[in-house]
């Protein structure tokens, strides 16, 4: 069995995997937010993937680079779209260019768990804006992690060529505002009847609203949105686990 600590062996099962996420929806709730705040011509995406929100943004005309610190993951996603794409992080990611909007999307900004590559994280996210451009991420709520703890998950999905169960182990340190997922990931391809297995853990924080409010505010960031994840106009509580966040620089 491989075992991984990061996204590179896992990029190979990744679209798999999310198959059935509507990335047409999100991209849509984010042009809400466009209309909304400022509408972007240039946008950097942090944390990429492989490509699948950026292929729709491009066919919308925007100019975006994708940035991710997976290989693979960026591999995959120059398939997708003819954009350019930068492998590395936001902590020291140096782009001679600002843009109108940066995006983290799918929790991206819960896999920098400390206090100091956090503040790192978004002084060079707001370096690399125009002013008055905007940081939209979207990470786990700490209010609805602690109350409702996370739980051990399986995931089944198949295409043509290959079957994937995914089972998620979560460990909770909620004094650190972090959860261990061990993922154990089996694969059979169909077409070779090879069977192949792996383990990888994702370190993911989870953020309370205030907290938040206070990382933006010190790298110089104005709140301009918190709020449920595709729901510009919902109110966060206890119950929303996942949180969009919309800051101005």
């Amino acid at each position: 069995m491989r075992v991984d600590k990061s996204f590179d062996y896992f990029a190979k099962y990744y679209d798999i995997l999310y198959k059935d996420k509507d990335y047409e929806k999100e991209v849509d709730f984010l042009e809400d937010i466009f209309r909304t705040f400022h509408n972007p011509k240039r946008i950097l995406e942090v944390g990429c993937g492989t490509g699948n929100y950026t292929q729709i943004l491009q066919r919308k005309g925007y100019d975006i680079i994708g940035l991710d610190v997976s290989e693979n993951m960026i591999r995959m996603a120059k398939k997708k779209c003819n954009c350019d794409f930068l492998v590395g992080n936001a902590l020291n990611v140096s782009i001679d260019s600002k843009f109108d909007t940066c995006i983290a999307m799918f929790a991206v900004m819960g896999y920098i768990t400390k206090n100091s590559d956090i503040s790192q994280a978004l002084k060079n996210i707001h370096k690399h804006l125009e002013p008055n451009g905007l940081f939209i991420f979207d990470v786990w709520n700490g209010l609805a992690v602690l109350r409702t703890l996370p739980e051990l998950r399986v995931k089944e999905v198949e295409n043509e060529a290959v079957k994937v169960v995914r089972i998620a182990y979560p460990v909770l340190n909620a004094f650190d505002h972090i959860c261990e997922v061990n993922y154990k990931l089996y694969a059979l391809d169909k077409t070779k009847q090879t069977f192949d297995e792996f383990e990888e853990t994702h370190i993911v924080r989870f953020y309370f609203p205030q907290e938040i409010k206070l990382f933006l505010e010190e790298a110089r960031f104005k709140v301009l949105k918190i709020c449920p994840f595709l729901d510009l106009n919902g109110s966060v509580d206890e119950n929303v686990w996942n949180i969009t966040v919309v800051g101005r620089s």
